[in-house]
Formats: C-alpha cells, sequence, structure tokens
C-alpha cells in the first residue's frame, strides 16, 4: 500500500510542477480613420508690371500681398498685385507640412527664378477641421536688361500629414 501510494503521490506531484513549453500574451489592436488632407485653389500669384531695366534685381510680393523690391526703378505704377491663395483642409488637431518648390517664370526673354513663402509656415502646421487659408508670397529676380513681354509660371503646393 505504501508503494501505490507513493507512486500515485509522485504521478501527482509531477503534474503539479510540470511547466508547459508554451505561453500566450494578448495585446490590443486599435485603428483611427482621420479626413484626407485636401488643398483647393484660389488666386493666383501676380508680381504686376515691372520694369526692365540694366541693374536688375528682385521683386517680392510677401504672403499679405504688399510689394516690394530691392531697385525702386524696377515698379510701375498703377499695377494689380496679390499672393496666391489656397484652402487646406485637414483633421482637427493633427500636424500638416507644407511644401512649394522654387519655380522660373518663363517668357520672351531669361527665365526668372522665383522662391515662395507660406502663411501657415513649412511644418508642424495644426488642422482644425476646417478650411484654413494658406497664402503664398514669392520673390522673383528679374535679370538685368529683362526682355519685354508676358513671363508665366505654375506653382505647385504640396500639403501632406506629418
Amino acid at each position: 500500500m505504501k508503494k501505490i501510494t507513493f507512486i500515485l503521490l509522485a504521478l501527482i506531484s509531477g503534474t503539479v510542477f510540470a511547466q508547459s513549453d508554451e505561453a500566450t500574451g494578448t495585446a490590443n489592436a486599435a485603428a483611427e480613420i482621420i479626413s484626407p488632407i485636401k488643398i483647393t485653389d484660389g488666386s493666383d500669384l501676380n508680381f504686376g508690371r515691372i520694369i526692365g531695366n540694366a541693374a536688375g534685381g528682385t521683386v517680392t510680393i510677401s504672403t499679405a500681398g504688399v510689394r516690394s523690391t530691392d531697385n525702386d526703378d524696377l515698379l510701375a505704377p498703377s499695377t494689380t498685385v496679390q499672393a496666391a491663395s489656397f484652402d487646406v483642409t485637414a483633421a482637427e488637431t493633427y500636424n500638416y507640412s507644407v511644401t512649394i518648390p522654387g519655380i522660373s517664370l518663363t517668357g520672351n526673354g531669361d527665365a526668372m527664378p522665383v522662391t515662395f513663402e507660406s502663411s501657415l509656415g513649412n511644418t508642424g502646421v495644426v488642422g482644425t477641421g476646417a478650411a484654413q487659408t494658406l497664402n503664398v508670397g514669392g520673390e522673383l529676380t528679374v535679370n538685368p536688361a529683362q526682355a519685354e513681354g508676358t513671363y508665366t509660371g505654375t506653382i505647385s503646393v504640396t500639403v501632406a500629414y506629418e
């Protein structure tokens, strides 16, 4: 009887103290769907009339639509100038960036480079869930003795969630 008790005790204790060769952990999974970021065209950037002269220089349109220059001889009077504008709609509290690569205006003469600036900045712009106005100003470099004519180019504004 002692042997049977000992064998039963050994079987029971072996089962109780045995270790498993696997374990299971769990984690939750979640996703949040936000609205896609959108940009809508508004007004065009217009540097206005510029007088070609021997010196050349720069003409700047601020994001508020104010024109300035480093050479007063470039500015023709009685001209309409304006910053470009766009409406950006991004999800509320989500950051996005604004990218505006430089371009060149082309026409009858040498191309004129343009660099741009955004009224909202370039990074860390916080979406509101509603349309936000993005104004784009620029600095145009007018070549010395720039040929007469109309010069044009296309501004590409990219907005993306960060």
